[in-house]
């Protein structure tokens, strides 16, 4: 027996504004993202054409938060800048795709926001995503780079932990549940009654 993608694995808790403070980070987010991207086309031909002549490596290396988010995958300096050139547009859009995945699910619901199997992917991908790019704010872009806590940065360490947290929470209730075999009860959480 095994769990199906639209089983309950993990609950956000966005009571007291944690829901909507969530979604002004992944709004944030998304928008620095989206610096990465050319104008979007409804032809995906011209699409195409616009990602091949579009290069947005000096965009991404410009933007200290950007920089974290892709890091180099060849230690030579061509071969990264030609790995960031065919890479940052469709990695780009997959964050993207997933942060609209859990924003979507923050506008549904009330309290507590059930996170399906399903979804887990999305949510992963978001909640370390953002806290790799708050990281940078306290670290750089270094990788090895150590945080030092100054009383000017203490509320972003405390922001860049919760986002750590709730990775690590997401990660090991989805194992729990799979280890079980069983899901979240759906009826506890409460569909959003907000009009959009």
């Amino acid at each position: 027996m095994t769990l199906d993608p639209e089983d309950i694995v993990w609950a956000f808790d966005g009571s007291e504004g944690r829901g909507e403070g969530l979604s002004a980070m992944i709004g944030i987010y998304t928008m620095h993202l989206t610096t990465l991207l050319p104008d979007a086309s409804d032809d995906p031909f011209e699409q195409i054409v616009a990602d091949l002549a579009d290069d947005p490596t000096n965009r991404m290396l410009g933007n200290p938060r950007l920089g974290r988010l892709y890091p180099p995958a060849l230690e030579d300096s061509k071969g990264a800048d030609e790995f960031w050139k065919d890479s940052i547009h469709s990695l780009t859009r997959s964050r993207l795709e997933a942060a609209e995945t859990v924003r979507r699910s923050l506008d549904d619901w009330d309290g507590p926001v059930p996170v399906t199997l399903g979804a887990v992917d999305s949510w992963a991908k978001t909640l370390g995503g953002m806290r790799l790019f708050w990281y940078s704010e306290l670290a750089g872009t270094d990788r090895m780079a150590d945080v030092v806590v100054t009383e000017e940065n203490e509320s972003l360490v405390d922001l860049v932990e919760w986002l750590g947290y709730l990775l690590e929470d997401l990660m090991e209730s989805r194992e729990t549940c799979l280890n079980l075999v069983a899901s979240l009860d759906p009826d506890q959480f409460q569909p959003s009654e907000r009009d959009d």
